[in-house]
């Protein structure tokens, strides 16, 4: 924009700019008006002494009616120039005319000193009353110097009455004093015309200056405005996603209740493979559903890191341990080189972004290998992973961190993922004050590596170690468990699951109904299971805290499908335990175990 402005400055010349015309007349307007509500003064100083020179040799009405007459006809022109100042005129080349003529009468008067006290003054006298006028039309070289003309219409009739007195003189010297006059009345005609030549450009120049701020200014504006469009349609973005989790997650949920219980109580192979299917394509679908909620809780600010001494074998051995099969699978060699050092990170968080290189790296790459290797110096860890795959073409490294973008699945495979992977490592990386590198080359592979911190000694971080399956089997019989749900299919498949795990359940949709069920059957109650989004707008967590006005001290976990922002944060503050739907049996089986031992 403000290249387009300077463009019409250069090609066009003022006259033929409107804008700019008018622009540059309205300011040599103020400049004379601000000169003529100045001049006055000095002059009727002027006008005095002259009086004064001349008043022994002329009639002192004469001379007083000239003094008098010069100066009114001045604060005439300051008051019509303070007018225009506070109320700018509308026609400003109209404006300019008028003080061509204010001009033009100042002047005359000045000028008619000349004819009525010349020829009455004696030869020093008439020498003093040239230099006092040719010094006077002087002065208005810089009080004009806006505009040339108001000079112009002032110097003529200001000294031509003069240069015609000295030559009828008669004699050759003051033929000559005529011819000097002129002269010099030229020389001032020049100086007025560069000086207006300067003035203009000057003006023009802050005009352009002017245009060129007001250009920025609204670029920055509608920057600004693009920035907060784009932050607006981000923030609508992660409300949808986290609606449509919701709604997707309560349906998964009660679906994956259902297929754990149907997977226990299969009676024969061929409903225990159709189980295990069932399970399979849950599992597919809940790792899509956890990876916009991962994108969500990171926005969200809901995820803290818990800095601490992790060793990087103990961490690469684990990922090694999980990516051999997927490796076996798709036939490529997966090169793992583990260092026994010490880092400082949250191992957790560092983990999920290895995780997702590594998967991010099996999913790329046909054939070849796929590498995760670990260098360390003094200071440092630097881990690696490499791949064979396709490569990533230099127009799309910054893209390929952006949410749901995928190099070369325009068909958007679901078994390539959602193109989520990425977006979380650079919210992960950002976390954690990481920068991840790219090195890849078309055809020739990709390396994605981050650097960080190393530590010497300490207490390393443990890692938990594994689940066993059938672990814990009969820990819940007997356990009498408060399901609150808003969704009645998930009510009926949490009771299904946690009665043939041997618990006793009651399940209610809120706190009325809660309040209802303890007073009917005087329940102990072991173990709350509650939702967070209840019906009429109640809230899990209020509802938890008001049933252990009534119970004590009953321990408690929520198991919701929120993934609001909000909501996030406001159960991270809550201190219970939160998972998010949809929940895995054996997740849900180790949770309530852990929160019944506290």
């Amino acid at each position: 924009m403000g290249a387009a402005i300077s463009g019409k400055a250069e090609l066009l010349p003022v006259e033929q700019d409107p804008v700019r015309f008018t622009h540059l007349r309205r300011q040599q307007f103020n400049l004379l008006a601000r000169q003529a509500t100045r001049s006055p003064f000095v002059i009727a100083i002027v006008a005095t002494v002259l009086a004064y020179i001349v008043s022994g040799h002329a009639p002192v009405y004469q001379v007083v009616l000239w003094a008098v007459a010069l100066v009114a006809l001045l604060f005439v022109r300051r008051a019509y120039a303070l007018r225009q100042l506070n109320k700018p005129p509308v026609d400003v080349q109209r404006a300019l005319g008028h003080m061509m003529w204010f001009a033009f009468g100042a002047g005359l008067f000045t000028g008619s000193a000349g004819p009525l006290f010349f020829s009455r003054l004696p030869d020093v006298e008439r020498a003093l009353l040239t230099m006092i006028l040719v010094c006077w039309t002087a002065g208005g070289v810089s009080t004009a110097a806006a505009y040339a003309r108001v000079f112009y219409a002032y110097v003529a009739p200001a000294l031509l009455p003069l240069v015609l007195l000295w030559v009828m003189t008669g004699d050759t010297q003051s033929v000559a004093v005529a011819v000097l006059i002129v002269l010099f009345g030229l020389i001032q005609v020049l100086f007025v015309r560069d000086n207006e030549r300067v003035v203009r450009e000057s003006f023009l120049i802050r005009y352009e200056n002017e245009r060129l701020l007001e250009a920025l200014e609204r670029e920055r504006q509608e920057v600004m405005l693009a920035r907060d469009h784009a932050e607006a349609a981000n923030r609508a973005k992660s409300q949808f996603l986290a609606a449509a989790s919701h709604d997707l997650r309560q349906p998964l949920h009660a679906l994956s209740l259902y297929s754990a219980t149907l997977t226990m109580r299969a009676v024969d192979a061929t409903t225990s493979e159709i189980a295990g299917h069932i399970n399979q394509a849950l599992a597919s679908l809940s790792t899509l559903v956890d990876s916009l909620l991962d994108v969500s809780k990171l926005d969200a600010g809901a995820v803290s890191p818990e800095i601490r001494r992790v060793n990087v074998k103990e961490l690469i051995e684990r990922i090694e341990a999980d990516y051999r099969p997927v490796a076996r699978e798709k036939k490529l060699a997966f090169r793992v080189a583990p260092v026994d050092a010490i880092m400082e990170t949250d191992p957790v968080l560092l983990e999920r972004m290895l995780r997702n290189l590594v998967d991010n790296a099996f999913k790329y790459t046909a054939v070849g290998d796929v590498a995760l290797d670990v260098e360390v110096d003094e200071s440092s860890v630097c881990i690696a992973v490499r791949d064979t795959g396709a490569g990533i073409p230099n127009s799309e490294r910054e893209r390929i961190f952006e949410e749901f973008y995928q190099v070369g699945n325009p068909e958007r495979d679901r078994t390539q993922g959602l193109g989520l992977g990425l977006a979380i490592v650079k919210r992960l990386a950002r976390l954690l004050g990481l920068k991840v590198k790219l090195v890849s080359q078309s055809g020739r592979g990709s390396t994605f590596s981050v650097t960080l911190p190393r530590a010497e000694g300490g207490h390393v971080f443990p890692y938990p170690p594994p689940a066993t399956a059938g672990e814990d089997a009969v820990a819940l019989v007997g356990v009498t468990v408060l399901v609150i749900d808003d969704e009645p299919s998930v009510r009926v498949g949490m009771r299904a699951l946690l009665e043939s795990w041997g618990c006793r359940v009651r399940a209610c949709s809120g706190y009325v109904e809660a309040q209802r069920l303890l007073d009917e059957h005087a329940l102990e109650i072991d173990l709350i299971v509650a939702d967070f989004r209840l019906p009429q707008h109640e809230n899990g967590i209020e509802t938890v805290r008001r049933l252990r006005e009534r119970l004590g001290d009953v321990p408690a976990l929520m198991v919701s499908g929120d993934t609001a922002p909000e909501r996030l944060r406001e159960a991270q503050e809550s201190g219970l335990p939160f998972l998010h739907k949809p929940v895995s049996a054996d997740k849900l089986k180790q949770t309530m175990l852990a929160v019944l031992a506290r």
